[in-house]
């Protein structure tokens, strides 16, 4: 026997609006997962880190990485990031690449420098998939790679829809 109906509600008596409207929305969330959100899809960051760095270990210290810790909105995250360095031709930083890992494309961007841009500094701004950590890895002229990194908590995600 299925659930009376009241006449007025249209919904099976002892369900209530809000249950309703929570699994919706539950229904909503799992549909908008991507596929590479799931665990065994996501590479490792060491593994990311490694291939870029092409096996070296990068070094903490002489780079910040300015990113907040709690955005709103995952279409849009500022980032800065800076390099203590000189930026004569003997020492200078060659790039600096960022590492979204959580995201459907891990490596967010790279950017090329050298001693004529006076400064090692690179701002711009993200989409994240999730909250996550963000990572950026120098490259040195002196052969080196440094490193660091920031957790950022997302309420709304971007790149839910695999691009």
């Amino acid at each position: 026997m299925s659930s009376p109906i009241s006449p007025h509600s249209r919904r099976p008596e002892g369900l209530s609006r809000r249950a309703v409207v929570a699994g919706g929305v539950a229904a909503v969330g799992l549909a908008a997962l991507p596929p590479r959100a799931q665990a065994e899809d996501l590479q490792p960051l060491a593994e990311l880190i490694a291939r870029i760095t092409e096996g070296a270990v990068p070094k903490r210290g002489k780079i910040t990485l300015d990113i907040p810790q709690l955005v709103e909105n995952g279409n849009s995250v500022d980032v800065k990031i800076t390099v203590e360095s000189p930026m004569t031709e003997a020492d200078h930083v060659r790039w600096i690449h960022l590492i979204a890992d959580k995201n459907p494309f891990p490596d967010m961007a790279r950017f090329h420098l050298g001693p004529r841009c006076g400064r090692a500094e690179v701002a711009t701004t993200l989409r994240l998939a999730a909250s996550q950590k963000v990572t950026a890895v120098a490259a040195l002229s002196t052969g080196g790679y440094v490193v660091a990194d920031g957790d950022v908590v997302v309420t709304l995600s971007a790149c839910i829809d695999g691009g």
